[in-house]
């Protein structure tokens, strides 16, 4: 879920309440609020604590995850913590990146949220792109003998490590695809969850792709596979929050701009991305009538 800012860029708490019922009129079983793409790196305690307050109240059945990640062990504490306290669901939890961590060093960072996460649950995230370190299948022997750790969103986009640790682990932890293009092939290897990254934009198709890979049913969801791919084509590292709070208000959902220094997503790229969200409704309007009938 982006980061849900006004025009002048401050936080927007009756968008936020507006997309977390939204969320669950669409279908969704969960969000994730605080991720890469959702700006954790832009908000101040202040404003996380805010955030969370207001989307779990906001929520009815939808299960609420905050992204609790931080450059520093003792402030991902606290805001675990505190979205523990105020009813949240889960936490997702990256290493910080401005020093790249050790083994030791990254094992010791989720041991440490592990102490004081009694009750919520917690979901690591893999994403060597942004936190420089990734999480390999001797490091997850490890982590999960943390007894909180239920669960990975995996966002290293190299298939072997894919194929090697989702393998490893499904059977005993919750395994998030990070992106659509990446669920086919996961799902084929144990994968059983997604975090969706165009889903905002086409929930409804979003929904048919992980029902189809849930059921390997590959007439269904290969073409699904290949669309969700080609959406992806215009999606950079420097873009990637303006191009995920743009598939957001193509779907329907608040976001706003991002955060300075960061610019809005216009021009081609945008037309572009409407377009394929267009094509996956579509897709997923035909399906459902079929169905039906």
């Amino acid at each position: 879920m982006p980061f849900v800012l006004k025009k002048n860029r401050e936080i927007d708490l009756a968008g936020l309440e507006e997309n977390v019922r939204a969320y669950e009129e669409a279908g969704f079983d969960g969000f994730v609020s605080f991720g890469c793409m959702g700006e954790f790196y832009a908000s101040s305690f202040e404003e996380f604590k805010k955030v969370v307050d207001v989307a779990v109240g906001a929520s009815r059945k939808i299960r609420c995850v905050f992204g609790t990640t931080f450059h520093n062990t003792r402030e991902c504490v606290e805001r675990t913590k505190y979205a523990q306290d105020a009813g949240a669901d889960g936490v997702m939890i990256g290493l910080p990146y401005l020093i790249p961590c050790t083994a030791e060093a990254a094992f010791e960072h989720y041991r440490m949220v592990n102490e004081v996460a009694d009750e919520v649950q917690i979901m690591i995230y893999n994403n060597p792109s942004s936190f420089r370190f990734n999480i390999d299948v001797g490091l997850w022997d490890r982590l999960m003998q943390l007894d909180r750790v239920k669960a990975v969103k995996e966002s290293n986009g190299d298939v072997t490590h894919r194929t090697r640790v989702v393998s490893h682990i499904s059977n005993r932890i919750n395994v998030f695809s990070g992106g659509e293009n990446w669920l086919l092939g996961d799902s084929l290897v144990g994968a059983n969850s997604l975090v969706g990254v165009v889903a905002p934009g086409a929930p409804q198709a979003a929904m048919q792709f992980f029902e189809a890979c849930m059921r390997r049913d590959l007439a269904r969801a290969v073409p699904y596979h290949i669309k969700f791919t080609e959406v992806y084509d215009d999606l950079t590292a420097q873009n990637e929050v303006a191009w995920e709070k743009a598939c957001a208000e193509l779907g329907g959902f608040k976001a706003g701009p991002p955060r300075e220094p960061y610019l809005p997503l216009v021009g081609a790229p945008r037309s572009r991305l409407a377009s394929g969200l267009g094509t996956l409704r579509r897709m997923a309007a035909s399906h459902a009538s079929a169905r039906r009938t």
